[in-house]
């Protein structure tokens, strides 16, 4: 370190002079190597991937989409016995308050005969087919377990919503009908 002090020290005037020789800006360039592509254009040609990997993911997920191959359940058959009759007495208690709610609805249309309630009743039967075909197509497909049962509960709970939303719409109309009445 010192040899190298003393030899930029006996020759300043040389390491003074501010202009380098001709030529040299031209021969560095050409030594540098190509441009690589912006890291904003890479960003975003992984980002694109990443999306039409997700966009995939949904479309095997979707019904009648390519189906994934489906792993074997490992559970053991009294387990899996156990979990088939829970999955059977749910669907039982589903059924058994959806149909509570279209027998009042029967009712009510049979006795009032309200404008706009046939078109309820129509649509019971559309929510009725709807959880059947659930039942024949999506229950079996299900795994038995816990999932299952989650699966069935946001199902039937939606349906048994709809179904409620329809008999508070139907007492309305016949409290209406019975206000311009009087």
């Amino acid at each position: 370190m010192d040899k190298l002090k003393n030899f930029i020290d006996t020759n300043r005037e040389a390491f003074e002079d501010d202009l380098l020789p001709e030529g040299h800006f031209e021969r560095f360039e050409q030594k540098l190597a190509a441009p690589r592509k912006s890291r904003a254009t890479l960003y975003s040609l992984c980002a694109f991937a990443a999306a039409a990997c997700i966009a995939l993911l949904f479309l095997f997920k979707m019904p009648g989409g390519t189906p994934l191959p489906q792993q074997k359940p490992v559970a053991s058959q009294p387990h899996k016995c156990q979990m088939k009759e829970e999955i059977e007495e749910l669907r039982l208690y589903y059924n058994m308050q959806m149909n509570e709610i279209i027998s009042q609805m029967q009712a009510m249309y049979k006795q009032q005969r309200i404008p706009g309630s046939e078109e309820l009743l129509k649509e019971t039967k559309r929510v009725l087919t709807d959880n059947y075909m659930f039942e024949e197509t999506v229950l079996p497909t299900l795994p038995c377990s816990n999932d299952a049962l989650y699966a069935m509960n946001q199902h039937y709970s939606t349906s048994l919503e709809s179904l409620n939303i329809m008999l508070e719409q139907m007492e309305k109309m016949e409290t209406n009908k019975k206000v311009n009445q009087k």
